[in-house]
This record gives structure tokens, C-alpha cells and sequence, in this order.
């Protein structure tokens, strides 16, 4: 599957990010990790599990472990986020969930974030400990000052039928189509429709495709001797025009001349995800250290 499920990897022992984007959009995606977001520049809005959060500039939000969600800045707007692994926070998350995604108050959240900053660069003995406790300390404060709810027990009958899709699709991507996902999941076709495009920001030609040409460009890269014909039938495309066409809409190259540095999983900024389907689109920007010492300077 593309772009949905996420997988993160930490540089070291921490189990804590930091990092702002620019422009920020990215496709609907789930991932262990949970996840602050604090609007530093700008507007932008948060979708999570059907819930859309707008934030203004000072705004934060919190997105919990393997919740589906997806991000829209405005142009020209800066989002900060603090992702950790949600084992740092496990007990609290077994009892308590948000009434809402959108915090009522910000927790320190920039000043916070600005230390673990420094933390995880400059590396310092015990820093792994230090940044690990700054989260927890800080999200025990959101869980006590916050509206909570008790905790569900499990994901909603959708949620779990929605990625119990993905993953079949992911396995039989070439023979799939829309009668056998909607067939899988026990709905009508036009109503399984609707209910992939709530649920993915897509539609579910638009999501087979972008899969099938993920199997195509590894299947370029794996070595194998085939021919455009051959990939195209292992990749289910019912002709070559067809597969020719979609191939170049969403790589931008034909099949033939794909660079052999085509990397499907680095076509966005990543930040430390490794064996992942980054979401982010490509008009992100991922801001460096000397962006952000230049921000920091008044520049």
C-alpha cells in the first residue's frame, strides 16, 4: 500500500522526533508514533479520524497512536511537531482519550520543543532519558487539563475493516478492482466508493493506481530481466497504453526511462523513516538547521 501506513525509525536511543515543515500537505496515513502539532507560522487544517481541526497560528493539536489522519497548510504556513513512540505514554493512553484533537491550550508545547531541540542535537549523555521524560511530563499535563473520555477499547468497525482492505490490496494489487474491494468489505459499489474517498482523500481507481506503478518502478529496480509487457501484466494493467500513461502521471518518466536513482520512498522529505510509505507531498518543505537558525535570527 502507498502512503497510509507509516513506519519510523529514531537516528538513536531516543524515541522522540522534532522537526517543522513548510507547506505542509501529505495524504492520509496512520502510523505507532503520536503526535504534536503546533502551528508557529500561519493556518492549516488537521483532519483525525473524521474530525477536522483548524489551527491558527499558536494553535496545537494531538494526534494518538495509529489514528488516521492527514494535514492541509495554508501557503506560507510552519508546523512543528514533536512525534514519539506512544509506548512513552502507553498507561496513560489505556485509560484516557481526547474529547477532542484540537487542545484547548498550547502546554508549553514551543518552549518544549525548542529543548528537545537542542537536546537530540547536541546529543549529551542521558539526553535519550531527558527528552523521554520532557514528552511524558508534558502529556501527562495535556491528559489533566484537557476534556478526556475513556479509552475505546478497540479501533471502530471501520477503521479495522479499512486497513484490513489496504493490506489485501497490497497482496493481490494486480487482480484487485473496485467489485472485489467492495465485495471484501460487504458493501454496495457506490457506497463503497463514498466510503473509500472519506476515508483515503482519494478515490479507489486513483489509490490501485498509485499502487500498481509502486510494484511497477520495484519491480524496474529489482534487476530482473522483463520486458515493459512483462511488468505491465504483473503489475495488472490491462494494456501497455494504459500502463505507459499512468505510469508517467505519477512518476513523470515512461517506463523505459526511469532513472536508476528513482527512489518511490524518497520523492518527499522522510526524516528518519526507513522501509515506509512517506505521505507527504512534494510541495513540502522539511525546514533545515540553517533555515532555522536564519528564523531564529529574525531573517
Amino acid at each position: 500500500m502507498l502512503a497510509l501506513h507509516e513506519l519510523r525509525s529514531y537516528k538513536g536511543e531516543e524515541r522522540v522526533w522534532v522537526g517543522k515543515y513548510r507547506d505542509l500537505s501529505n495524504l492520509p496515513h496512520w502510523h505507532d508514533d503520536c503526535e504534536l502539532i503546533y502551528a508557529t507560522k500561519g493556518s492549516a487544517v488537521v483532519t483525525v479520524e473524521h474530525e477536522r481541526c483548524d489551527l491558527e497560528e499558536g494553535d496545537a493539536a494531538f494526534v494518538s497512536s495509529r489514528e488516521v489522519h492527514h494535514i492541509e497548510g495554508d501557503d506560507g504556513s510552519v508546523l512543528a511537531f514533536v512525534l514519539f513512540d506512544h509506548r512513552l505514554i502507553k498507561d496513560i493512553l489505556a485509560r484516557f482519550r481526547l474529547s477532542s484533537h484540537k487542545l484547548a491550550a498550547t502546554h508549553g508545547l514551543p518552549e518544549i520543543y525548542d529543548v528537545i531541540d537542542r537536546e537530540l542535537t547536541e546529543a549529551s549523555p542521558l539526553y535519550a532519558m531527558s527528552v523521554a521524560n520532557r514528552v511524558q511530563r508534558m502529556m501527562i499535563d495535556v491528559f489533566s487539563t484537557e476534556s478526556v473520555v475513556t479509552a475505546r477499547d478497540d479501533e471502530s468497525y471501520h477503521e479495522k475493516n479499512y486497513k484490513r482492505l489496504l493490506a489485501d490490496i497490497d497482496k493481490r494489487f494486480a487482480d484487485y478492482d473496485l467489485s472485489m474491494a467492495a465485495s471484501f468489505l460487504s458493501l454496495s459499489e457506490s457506497y463503497f466508493s463514498a466510503f473509500f474517498k472519506k476515508m483515503s482523500g482519494m478515490t479507489f481507481s486513483r489509490y490501485l493506481n498509485l499502487v500498481k506503478t509502486e510494484k511497477a518502478v520495484e519491480a524496474i529496480k529489482s534487476g530482473e530481466k522483463l520486458s515493459v509487457t512483462d511488468i505491465a501484466i504483473r503489475c495488472g494493467f490491462d494494456t501497455i497504453r494504459n500502463f505507459n500513461r499512468v505510469f508517467r502521471s505519477i512518476t513523470g518518466f515512461s517506463p523505459k526511462k526511469l532513472p536508476r536513482s528513482y527512489d518511490v520512498l524518497a520523492m518527499h522529505p522522510t526524516y528518519g523513516v526507513e522501509e515506509s510509505r512517506d505521505p507527504t507531498d512534494e510541495r513540502s518543505v522539511l525546514i533545515t538547521d540553517d533555515e532555522k537558525e536564519e528564523e531564529e535570527n529574525g531573517g
